[in-house]
């Protein structure tokens, strides 16, 4: 037994917890063990630098600054089953892995997957797509059209719905591919109307998030509003990827939210939530947000905070909790519907010695 999931009811936290082996080092901002995509059998993709374990032994904390040591150790992904409590390297294929966040998992089947990862080439309009397949076992190599050509690529993480891949920009827009096609293309969709930001903008994983609900993806940000600097919260649905069009389904202001009895039972101050992620059942326009140590749910077209709870996760510390953190995911092994509903999985993964059972 090499991986243990601790689960809990939603919309409390999931947590991964694997062998230290799978991920040796310490654990800082800038390096740390990494959940890039889960899917519906139970399975996880695990980015981890690999390495020695530093000497002497450290205690599993989280060093809040970055320490700059792991940039020559080699990168991994690993595929964690979390039924079978089995994690298994994925063989490397050939590019330096830059960023976890350019990489989804795809479930086939029960017993069947790919890995898709991005790698822009620098200074062309070109880029490597690399396609894991868990039969035969291999890493193909396709080189692909780039549509933001010279424009870097944010890297913000992976949605994915059936075997469609979108990776995410957040300054900028998404890009996808139907990684069961024959041949591989890549379409650009920009962000809605007046939502493009400069490439490299901080934090924007505290403001911005995308997630499927259903068939539906979804956009979601926190902004000032244009003609009067109030904040509020915009969610819109993409309607037309051919045509790049997008569908603005509310914009409630902040305040309202506050002014909820809900939101006020909560005792929370009048603060600028950190978006979590959008709820992938739930009909409506339900979303999740951080403030401080609790993760509340609101109805955006209601205004109305739906639920809260105290969120559990240790590492990272609370002031870098964002959307990129946590993965919407239905444990399959659950043992109840309700557990089934969105539960949100920390996807910063704890690395500890697990003795077998």
């Amino acid at each position: 037994m090499d991986n243990v999931i601790k689960a809990a009811l939603a919309p409390r936290a999931t947590r991964l917890v694997v062998h230290r082996s799978i991920a040796p080092r310490r654990k800082t901002i800038d390096d740390h063990p990494f959940v890039a995509g889960a899917d519906c059998h139970g399975r996880l993709l695990l980015y981890a630098s690999q390495g020695p374990e530093p000497e002497p032994p450290v205690l599993d904390g989280f060093y809040r600054g970055p320490l700059g040591e792991h940039h020559g150790f080699p990168k991994a992904y690993f595929i964690c089953d979390t039924l079978k409590h089995k994690s298994t390297r994925l063989p490397d294929h050939g590019f330096p892995i830059l960023h976890p966040g350019n990489a989804g998992l795809v479930a086939i089947t029960k017993t069947i997957f790919h890995v898709a990862d991005l790698h822009p080439i620098v200074g062309s309009d070109k880029a490597a797509l690399l396609i894991y397949f868990s039969v035969p076992e291999i890493w193909a190599t396709h080189v692909v059209d780039y549509p933001p050509r010279d424009r870097p690529w944010g890297g913000n993480g992976v949605v994915v719905h059936k075997t469609i891949v979108w990776w995410l920009d957040l300054s900028y827009g998404l890009l996808s591919c139907d990684i069961s096609a024959r041949r591989q293309n890549l379409r650009f969709v920009p962000l809605p109307p007046d939502c493009e930001l400069p490439p490299g903008t901080p934090d924007l994983d505290k403001r911005r998030c995308v997630g499927f609900r259903g068939d539906d993806l979804r956009y979601m940000g926190i902004h000032e509003r244009e003609y009067d600097g109030k904040p509020v919260v915009s969610m819109w649905t993409l309607v037309d990827q051919d045509a790049r069009t997008w569908r603005l389904d509310c914009q409630p202001l902040v305040k309202d939210i506050w002014n909820d009895e809900g939101y006020k039972a909560t005792k929370l101050p009048r603060e600028i939530p950190t978006v979590a992620f959008i709820h992938p059942e739930l009909p409506g326009n339900v979303a999740y947000f951080f403030m401080r140590s609790r993760l509340f749910g609101v109805n955006l077209y209601t205004r109305k905070v739906l639920e809260w709870q105290f969120f559990a996760m240790l590492n990272p510390p609370m002031r870098y909790h964002s959307s990129r953190f946590v993965r919407a995911w239905a444990c399959p092994n659950s043992g109840s519907d309700d557990q089934k509903k969105g539960v949100p999985l920390a996807s910063t993964s704890d690395s500890s010695k697990v003795s077998p059972v």
